[in-house]
């Protein structure tokens, strides 16, 4: 295992983007899903949010969507979301993904040090995310670098009942 302590975010080109947007959005999907919504609902959900933030497959205001890269090979990506209007210092990382084959070599911990450098560039104050429950690795990243649950949703799923 290596862990690189140097790397860099550059935007994405078109075409990246693009790729990405599609697995980007089929991920959710699964996500989505896999936390409770019917295949329906959640690609509904997945393919309205891509709309409204990569109108016409281009970024919308606000949204940054950077290639994380170590030693000039792009190792993964990730995107920024500015802040809303009523709390702009507010960012979100929407999504973070370091590619399988550079998996467990620290690229993931970077990536978020990074994410936190940019959005501050930026004006952030803060950095909020969303990880599903069933991610342990990625919570547990999170939790090592200081982010707090702020909010969590339970649910139960509940039998039939009886007729």
């Amino acid at each position: 295992m290596s862990v690189h302590t140097t790397g860099e975010l550059a935007l994405l080109g078109k075409e990246q983007l693009a790729g990405w947007l599609l697995s980007s959005t089929a991920d959710y999907v699964n996500d989505l899903e896999a936390g409770g919504l019917s295949r329906a609902a959640a690609e509904n959900k997945a393919n309205e949010s891509s709309r409204r933030e990569f109108p016409g497959g281009v970024p919308a205001a606000g949204q940054h969507v950077y290639a994380i890269t170590v030693a000039g090979e792009q190792v993964g990506v990730i995107w920024l979301s500015a802040g809303p209007a009523d709390d702009p210092t507010n960012w979100w990382i929407l999504d973070v993904v370091v590619f399988e084959q550079f998996r467990g070599r620290g690229h993931g911990r970077l990536a978020m040090q990074l994410a936190e450098t940019e959005a501050a560039r930026h004006g952030a104050a803060k950095l909020t995310l969303n990880v599903f429950a069933r991610n342990a690795t990625a919570r547990a990243l999170y939790a090592s670098l200081a982010y707090a649950p702020t909010k969590i949703v339970m649910e139960k799923h509940l039998p039939a009942p009886a007729n």
